[in-house]
């Protein structure tokens, strides 16, 4: 499945970022673990995940400058494509926020998931454009894991409930596809 093709006309999620947060970010760094598919952490040393990675984490990133630097709790985050805020559910680290698109392939609808979050108040349930604050990256207690945010790209059944969208129920259904955010998110 050709992500590039199914988000055709995203805004670019990094500049973004950029303009949001005054960043001087020249590319994304990713440390082993924090790529989509991985099968071990990187934050912590030799250490497996359960499963594997069904995202990408962003942490660090180089300047122009050549420095690499780290994303702090409360940098702005934005919307990658213009949806609704369908669900927003703790997580280990924060809140996970799931924004719903209108996009169908082969009877799924395509969601982006943002990880770690601590999200503005009031956007559940409302449709807003691409680029759009939806909250600042989480200022986790959790000194083992530092702060990042968590993003992936699914293509979830229209049959599953909205009240039922989960990290849970989508890594256990069998019937949730997801897209490597790496090619999208430059």
């Amino acid at each position: 499945m050709d992500i590039k093709n199914i988000l055709a006309g995203s805004n670019s999620f990094t500049e973004d970022l950029v303009r949001l947060n005054a960043l001087d970010l020249e590319k994304w760094e990713f440390p082993a673990g924090a790529l989509f598919g991985s099968a071990e952490k990187w934050w912590a040393e030799k250490s497996s995940r359960a499963k594997k990675h069904n995202g990408l984490d962003l942490r660090f990133y180089e300047t122009r400058a050549g420095e690499i630097k780290a994303l702090a709790g409360k940098t702005k985050i934005p919307l990658l494509r213009a949806g609704r805020i369908l669900k927003i559910i703790p997580d280990f680290l924060g809140s996970s926020i799931f924004a719903g698109h209108d996009i169908l392939e082969a009877g799924r609808r395509l969601f982006t998931i943002y990880g770690h979050m601590a999200p503005d108040a009031g956007i559940e349930g409302k449709r807003l454009e691409a680029g759009s604050v939806i909250g600042q990256l989480s200022e986790n207690k959790k000194k083992t894991v530092p702060p990042h945010l968590h993003i992936s790209i699914a293509l979830i059944p229209e049959s599953m409930s909205v009240k039922d969208l989960s990290w849970e129920t989508l890594d256990e259904s069998g019937k949730v596809f997801f897209l490597d955010p790496a090619e999208v998110i430059y």
